[in-house]
């Protein structure tokens, strides 16, 4: 059973992928992260979520700073770790130091530099693209884990497990620089 299975069984609902008192944000988001990880990884991370996302579907607004979280989770954590594993560390530097991507607007910003400082990394720029075009969140999330899996080493899983946690814990807006803090 994958999480967001899990997440449905708990909240009583039908078995679907797709539970209704799930944010579509975080269950496209959890369900890339499942679909990509093998077993020990989804028993790890994914498992111990599965009861913060009963109940997380909240307003559309509430969803845009979701997906705008996710948005600066790539650029400015996910995108410095994969340059400084190429020992890109000024371009990675540049990234982490950018505002934090909050509205379309910083978005725009973010994928200008992106394409700048990073533009062999077709994942990031699609899932940023995907974005200022008015994609909605839930259809634009997954990317991040695609970069997540070329991003970073061994901490991957445990950095996407942390997002997820911290967007389904957080009503309002909570920048990426504060999830890492704990890393």
């Amino acid at each position: 059973m994958c999480a967001m299975e899990m997440v449905a069984w708990l909240a009583g609902e039908p078995h679907s992928d797709e539970p209704r008192c799930a944010c579509p944000v975080l269950a496209a988001l959890t369900r890339a992260c499942n679909d990509s990880m093998n077993d020990e990884a989804r028993n790890r991370h994914l498992r111990p979520l599965v009861p913060l996302l009963v109940n997380t579907r909240r307003t559309a607004a509430v969803e845009r700073e979701r997906g705008m979280l996710v948005l600066d989770h790539v650029v400015r954590v996910l995108m410095p770790a994969a340059l400084k594993r190429r020992h890109q560390h000024a371009e990675a530097r540049c990234l982490q130091q950018m505002p934090a991507v909050v509205d379309v607007v910083s978005a725009r910003a973010a994928l200008r530099a992106l394409e700048h400082f990073a533009p062999k990394h077709h994942a990031a720029i699609w899932t940023l693209q995907r974005a200022v075009e008015g994609a909605a969140p839930a259809r634009y999330v997954a990317g991040a884990v695609h970069v997540a899996r070329t991003a970073m080493g061994p901490e991957t899983w445990a950095g996407m497990a942390h997002l997820i946690e911290t967007m389904a814990l957080a009503e309002g807006r909570t920048e990426a620089s504060e999830i890492v803090a704990d890393e």
